[in-house]
């Protein structure tokens, strides 16, 4: 059956064993195979239909849910299970901190050959509602709303849960108002600083305050790669000596200068570019490196760097701990890693940010 997707109409009844990865349960054929179903929770037994089939596992659609798991609540959205945008509204929060704290433990092991690791308890968000002050919307055939899971078939939406009052708000307005064409809108609050700052402003101070935990220790030069505004580096600035922060984005470096003090420099461009000079700048025994790169991680060419001149601290942020395991694993011959810290900064999302600490062996 390898690369056959070809639909199968196989019903028969599973037990869910975990979430995996993106948020879909997973339990075992009657063959031994994985099987994915979405909207599925760990302890319940449901109907499925097989929907795509590959030698070593399949995935699935819930037709019926012959036992339920006590931690499955009512979702908040009439959308959900078909907008793409949330994962766990059927999943009490709580659980869902468990669920993803796991999931990072998980990938750790699979993809970085890190068994064990110290990752510490999720930090949950202040606002598990409500707290999106940026959202992106799509306009199609005069209709407005979000794509189906895994599609690009619009469903039409006034509303988010998820999204703050003031962008619920633009967003009401713009579906009863849509205008001409087929685009992409990017709703967000006034105070949103043209997308430099964090989506979810509670639960980002949380995440600074565990980066500035990891770093406060040190004192000599920090290099802040992908540095964006300075969101972390203006927190910390005032505990180096010296800091540099890297970052391709025109604006971002310009209001990042804009507040710069003595000792703090923003260098525009790429992070390949700029950050071998910037580590060699300084002993490594008196620099620390924060990296907070987009989803695929780091480059070959920005691991090869830290390698070449290895700071004596690296904390990595990261919005996904598939590509962070691997990172970690390419940086295991010089690095140790100490710890792991989740923060949601995406409730009812099966999106995971999580801090990982390291030192130098």
């Amino acid at each position: 059956m390898e690369g056959n997707d070809t639909l199968h109409h196989l019903d028969t009844t599973i037990s869910i064993e975990s979430i995996g990865f993106g948020g879909a349960g997973v339990g075992r054929l009657p063959d031994g195979r994985i099987c994915f179903v979405p909207l599925t929770l760990p302890g319940e037994r449901v109907s499925v239909s097989i929907v795509k089939e590959k030698k070593s596992f399949a995935e699935a659609k819930a037709i019926r849910l012959v036992e339920s798991s006590i931690d499955r609540i009512p979702p908040r959205c009439p959308l959900f299970g078909k907008c793409g945008g949330c994962a766990y509204q059927h999943l009490r929060y709580e659980k869902q901190l468990e669920v993803k704290a796991g999931q990072v433990r998980d990938l750790l092991a699979r993809f970085g050959g890190i068994a064990g690791a110290d990752v510490r308890p999720m930090l949950p968000s202040p606002d598990e509602w409500n707290y999106r002050n940026r959202l992106g919307v799509h306009v199609q055939e005069g209709k407005v709303g979000f794509y189906e899971r895994k599609s690009n078939r619009l469903i039409p939406a006034s509303g988010c849960p998820i999204a703050s009052p003031e962008v619920n708000v633009q967003l009401a307005e713009l579906a009863a108002n849509p205008p001409r064409g087929n685009q992409r809108i990017t709703l967000r609050e006034k105070s949103d600083f043209f997308g430099f700052s964090q989506v979810n402003r509670s639960a980002a101070e949380l995440l600074a305050d565990v980066v500035c935990g990891m770093l406060e220790n040190e004192g000599g030069h920090l290099v802040d790669a992908y540095c964006g505004a300075g969101f972390f580096t203006k927190r910390l600035r005032e505990k180096f000596r010296a800091v540099t922060g890297i970052e391709w984005s025109h604006g971002a470096v310009h209001a990042a200068r804009a507040s710069a003090g003595a000792g703090e420099n923003y260098l525009e461009g790429a992070v390949e570019l700029h950050l071998p000079a910037a580590l060699a700048a300084s002993p490594a025994a008196e620099t620390a490196l924060l990296v907070d790169p987009p989803a695929e991680g780091l480059s070959h060419e920005v691991v090869e760097a830290i390698l070449a001149n290895p700071p004596s601290t690296i904390v990595c942020v990261s919005c996904d701990p598939s590509t962070l395991a691997r990172d970690l694993k390419r940086l295991s011959t010089r690095y140790a890693l100490n710890h792991i810290q989740p923060v949601d900064m995406f409730p009812q999302t099966a999106e995971i940010e999580s801090v990982a600490l390291l030192k130098i062996l």
